[in-house]
């Protein structure tokens, strides 16, 4: 018959094989795969008004106002940036990582899944991937 400590001592042991399993799976074992065409739509519902149907920026010939502030052309910045960077400016909004406050935080109705599905669209627009 087991005793109450032998049962606490099966169920610890099995917790910590669990978290030792886990932890040599590596940080990025869970991170959801992009979809480009989930990524491409999201693009089009929630960026391309500031940064364009190709991401290069304000689109200037289809404007009335000039932005209060410069936009990025993403051309030139995706490239720099690493996907985990990418994901915190569009999660977070611009001011949490040093930046424009008016870039908005979207992570508040935007899952890690779609979170991904937007890194990989706008990776696709440069063929690469970080």
């Amino acid at each position: 018959m087991m005793t109450a400590f032998g049962r606490r001592r099966g169920v610890w042991q099995a917790v910590m094989i669990w978290a030792a399993w886990v932890s040599m799976a590596g940080p990025g074992w869970a991170e959801p795969v992009g979809d480009v065409a989930s990524g491409k739509a999201l693009y089009i519902e929630r960026c391309v008004l500031c940064h364009g149907s190709k991401g290069h920026g304000w689109d200037w010939g289809q404007k009335v106002m000039r932005p209060p502030v410069p936009v990025p052309n993403l051309v030139e910045v995706v490239p720099q940036r690493s996907d985990e960077a990418l994901k915190t400016v569009i999660r977070d909004g611009g001011e949490a990582v040093g930046l424009t406050r008016f870039m908005p935080a979207f992570g508040f109705n935007m899952s890690a899944q779609e979170l991904s599905d937007v890194v990989a669209y706008l990776r696709s627009l440069y063929g690469q991937g970080k």
